[in-house]
């Protein structure tokens, strides 16, 4: 019996051993258990948040509205762990309910039975802001800032003259959350509104709060203050408004009576006076034998003040003409006499060839930058070789630096031209009658040749001109007022 049982041990562990040689896979089949630990995803539901998870820290932070309630909150979460517990209790994702007054370990177990810990800590947000002001408020187009005043919650703006209120578009910055008028939402820099009237801005805070921004927006008071035309009553008086200088010049017939002249305006001002007497259009006349100021306020206060002129009668002639000098004409010159103080604004020289009928325009001199001549005044045109004596006036026109600027006839013409009122003022024709002449501009031709003979001719081989014997002498008769003399004065009194 004794043989048998040792027999049987020894059979056993043959076949124990033959076993192990013949299943050599028999170790690796047994299931490796995993590490993986970890917290993917931690939120909220209600009230809605997400949590920031740091994988290296192994915290997790999550922030809630102002206010909730952190003792019982229910946690969604993702994990690649085989549990989660806290304080050693199972967690179920969306049902366990913690106290997050305090930050809450969660454990987090693996198959492999390690475990890790997550801090997590939840806070509150600020409560919502209570700010709901209106820091800045201006127009792009125009480009206006408006005044903010924050005590009584008003805007001001004042906008330029002619600016159409019913459609701007303000700029505006806020410490609120939503801005309204009329219960719609403003954009900054897009939102169109009529100002003509007051416009309420509601700024509504994050605590529901709200503040109301009355926006008043004027326009600024004019500053025109212009006179655009200017005439008589009772007759043809046609003007000339020099807006940069603040001279008007009116031209009225020989006949009016200046001392007594009934005035009609216009003007972009409030008002218009004269001599501290307000003044309205055709109601009252004044004495215009003297040159009279005109003075224009405007809306904002400010003023412009207009000399006007006015001119029946004209006492300016041409006096003297030298043409033709021995060898080259380099001192060619017309000289102008004035009987009395004459403004030449609006005055000019037009010189005719008298080569053709009707003659012909050939040159024109504004007389206009010699500014006024003096009774008994002499203004001589000419180039840079004649000298004027003072006080006489010289004016030298554009080019007159060359010769041969005046024609030698015959039946050449000069002329004293009203540009304002279309008339001639004086005319002499020399060496020669020319009794037709078109001016540039004009539909009717004018007689260059007072009376039936004109000027004598000038002298090219001696020195001397064609003289009004004595100065500013005129019958009407070119013939008899001008003489040949061999005595040149220009600026002077003929002799």
């Amino acid at each position: 019996m004794h043989y048998a049982r040792t027999r049987l041990v020894f059979c056993g562990v043959v076949t124990l051993i033959l076993c192990l040689a013949g299943c050599p896979n028999v170790v690796e089949d047994v299931p490796q258990m995993g590490s993986e630990k970890k917290i993917t995803a931690f939120s909220f539901a209600l009230p809605p948040a997400d949590g920031r998870i740091d994988q290296e820290a192994l915290t997790i932070e999550a922030a809630v509205p102002y206010g909730t309630d952190l003792s019982a909150l229910r946690a969604d979460f993702v994990t690649t762990g085989i549990g989660v517990s806290v304080g050693g209790v199972d967690q179920e994702s969306g049902v366990s309910v913690n106290d997050f007054r305090s930050p809450v370990t969660y454990t987090v177990t693996a198959e492999d039975g390690s475990t890790a810990d997550y801090v997590v800590g939840v806070t509150r947000e600020p409560p919502p802001s209570s700010e709901k002001t209106i820091e800045e408020f201006a127009f792009l187009v125009p480009a206006v800032a408006g005044l903010v005043d924050q005590q009584a919650l008003r805007i001001s703006l004042v906008v330029p003259h002619g600016t159409d209120r019913s459609s701007l578009v303000a700029v505006l910055t806020t410490t609120g959350g939503v801005v309204t008028v009329n219960d719609t939402e403003q954009e900054s820099g897009r939102s169109v509104n009529d100002f003509t009237d007051p416009v309420v801005y509601v700024v509504t805070a994050e605590d529901g709060s709200t503040a109301e921004y009355t926006v008043t927006v004027d326009v600024a008071p004019s500053t025109d203050k212009a006179l655009t035309a200017f005439s008589f009553l009772g007759f043809p008086s046609p003007c000339l408004i020099d807006q940069a200088a603040g001279v008007i010049r009116v031209r009225v017939p020989e006949t009016a009576d200046l001392a007594s002249l009934l005035a009609v305006f216009t003007t972009t001002g409030m008002s218009v006076s004269l001599d501290g007497v307000e003044q309205q259009s055709g109601a009252a006349a004044n004495d215009f034998r003297t040159p009279r100021t005109y003075i224009v306020t405007a809306e904002d206060g400010s003023t412009a003040s207009y000399q006007v002129r006015v001119t029946g009668v004209f006492s300016l002639v041409v006096n003297e003409i030298d043409y033709d000098q021995p060898g080259s004409d380099a001192a060619e010159l017309i000289e102008l006499y004035a009987g009395a103080e004459t403004d030449l604004g609006g005055v000019a020289l037009v010189l005719v060839n008298g080569g053709s009928i009707p003659g012909q325009e050939y040159d024109r001199i504004d007389l206009a930058p010699a500014g006024t001549l003096p009774a008994g005044g002499f203004l001589v045109i000419a180039g840079p070789g004649v000298s004027v004596p003072a006080p006489a006036l010289k004016l030298q026109p554009p080019g007159w630096d060359a010769s041969n600027k005046i024609q030698n006839g015959p039946r050449d013409a000069v002329l004293l031209w009203d540009t304002i009122g279309g008339r001639l003022i004086d005319t002499v024709t020399y060496n020669g009658v020319l009794h037709q002449a078109a001016i540039l501009g004009e539909a009717v031709e004018v007689d260059p040749t007072e009376g039936t003979a004109g000027a004598p001719a000038d002298s090219g081989s001696a020195a001397g001109s064609v003289a009004r014997l004595p100065s500013g002498s005129d019958t009407g008769q070119n013939g008899t007022d001008f003489r040949f003399t061999s005595t040149l004065t220009p600026g002077a009194a003929n002799r």
